[in-house]
């Protein structure tokens, strides 16, 4: 490792940590295709006060139109208006529409002044504003001499001409009423009852993690005695897959059905879709490939009850899989303590069995993308790596990225943290480049025939369901 000394690795990953946060943070707050509301303390965010909704609404263009009256008791020398709308908005004042200068991006604050258009006594403003991805939401300030007038809870809005209401503050949570889709349900004394298997699994993990940290930690998690530790973190999980089986629907998941036709696709066919043949067809193909060789050994079809139940035990077993991997990565990393919370970590937190349970690519492309990580971990503690080791880390990183795409995030990491090895190590140029070349070779040989494919196709290599030629954007 090029820093030795724990502090200052946890210094370096803080320090990283940081950046990256605060990268994040900076595109939230300037992009425009985020649907994210900048606060400022000079007024509130404003929505119609519409009930919690939990469908997605695929590009429909909507209006609310907001509304305030206000008093001046003499015409202001002065009245700067600053508007900011998530997406876009027509601002009238006593039935006069204000020009602002068109904005490019939502997010900054368009200016002007509109002393011509008050009067003494009463006014009226409004602002209509349009959104096609979101709730219409406005920021608006205006200043009359020593007058100030901002959005809040005092105005009121009209959701494409209905009658006029409250308008409700952006920051307010929104709790489901009885008579929503999702209000109701069981609480958590229910909930307990019913998942007694889940709790029961849980804290028999956890007071076995508490008796092993008083014990000689590094005697007891020896070479010949991981296997039984991770047999017994595996045993829980098909535990758990178990039950769960039993009493899941047989079409549960996120896009499950499209990613049954895929695999239904190459079973009939037996070759590969083009990905405007449906809607999850522009993914890569190794999952649904594994997953169609799988059931016809079966002899199932994705009609079949069996099916679905076949291949969720396939997602039960990638994830044991992949807190195996996790647990052996942190072994290189940290001392055996924070590995085996670690572990516990990996094995059960709730997204990772939540997703395992779907019928979905994502599970394979994590495990490939943490055995990549592995491997690469391997490659870089070994002061003299070789060749095989630099072949077996391509084929996994290959597919990782025939799994799903977001492997392709992987090969920049892995170049860079390898040549950063190879350069610190001194290794001879020519040797570098020719485990370099093995690396990608092996690589562009597991998965470059599917890019290749595609762009030979569409003129591009990275095509996704929302992309227009797709057909289903």
């Amino acid at each position: 490792m090029f820093v030795a000394k724990p502090s200052h690795r946890a210094i370096w990953v803080a320090a990283i940590a940081g950046v990256a946060i605060s990268l994040l943070a900076w595109i939230g707050w300037n992009d425009p295709t985020i649907n994210f509301l900048t606060p400022d303390k000079r007024a509130e965010w404003i929505v119609f006060p519409a009930a919690v909704d939990s469908h997605a609404h695929w590009f429909a263009s909507i209006d609310v139109t907001f509304r305030r009256e206000f008093t001046l008791p003499n015409l202001p020398r002065t009245a700067p208006l600053r508007v900011r709308a998530m997406r876009r908005a027509e601002v009238k004042i006593n039935g006069v529409s204000i020009p602002f200068q068109p904005r490019s991006n939502w997010k900054e604050m368009m200016s002007i002044d509109v002393a011509e258009q008050l009067r003494p006594g009463t006014n009226v403003i409004e602002a209509r504003v349009f959104n096609h991805n979101g709730p219409p939401a406005l920021w608006l300030t205006l200043t009359a001499d020593q007058q100030r007038l901002r959005s809040d809870r005092s105005w009121k809005a009209s959701f494409a001409g209905s009658s006029w209401c409250q308008v409700a503050l952006a920051t307010a949570a929104k709790t489901p009423r009885p008579g929503n889709s999702i209000a109701g349900g069981k609480n958590t004394l229910e909930a307990a009852k019913d998942s007694w298997l889940v709790g029961l699994t849980l804290v028999a993990a956890a007071l076995g993690l508490a008796s092993l940290w008083h014990v000689r930690l590094k005697e007891f998690v020896s070479a010949r005695r991981v296997p039984v530790l991770l047999l017994l973190f595996a045993s829980l999980w098909l535990l758990l897959f178990w039950n769960n089986n039993r009493l899941l629907p047989f079409h549960r998941g996120f896009d499950s059905k499209e990613h049954l036709s895929y695999i239904s696709y190459v079973q009939q066919h037996r070759s590969l879709p083009s990905p405007t043949e449906g809607w999850e067809m522009y993914q890569p193909p190794l999952y649904y490939l594994i997953a169609a060789t799988g059931l016809s050994l079966c002899h199932l079809s994705v009609d079949d009850q069996m099916s679905v139940s076949v291949l969720r035990w396939f997602g039960a077993l990638l994830g044991i899989a992949q807190f195996v991997l996790i647990f052996f990565s942190l072994r290189l990393l940290l001392p055996i303590r924070a590995t085996l919370v670690g572990l516990l970590l990996a094995a059960f937190l709730p997204m990772h069995l939540y997703l395992a349970h779907y019928v979905t690519n994502e599970m394979l492309a994590a495990t490939l993308a943490t055995g990549t990580l592995y491997l690469c971990l391997r490659l870089l503690k070994n002061d003299t790596p070789r060749m095989s080791q630099f072949a077996g880390l391509g084929l996994v990183l290959g597919g990782a990225m025939l799994a799903k795409v977001t492997g392709l995030l992987l090969l920049p990491i892995v170049i860079a943290a390898i040549a950063g090895k190879l350069a610190y190590a001194r290794t001879p140029f020519v040797i570098a480049l020719r485990n370099f070349g093995v690396l990608l070779m092996i690589c562009f040989a597991a998965c470059g025939w599917q890019y290749v494919r595609i762009w030979s196709k569409f003129g591009t290599p990275l095509l996704g369901n929302w992309d227009v030629v797709s057909g289903f954007t």
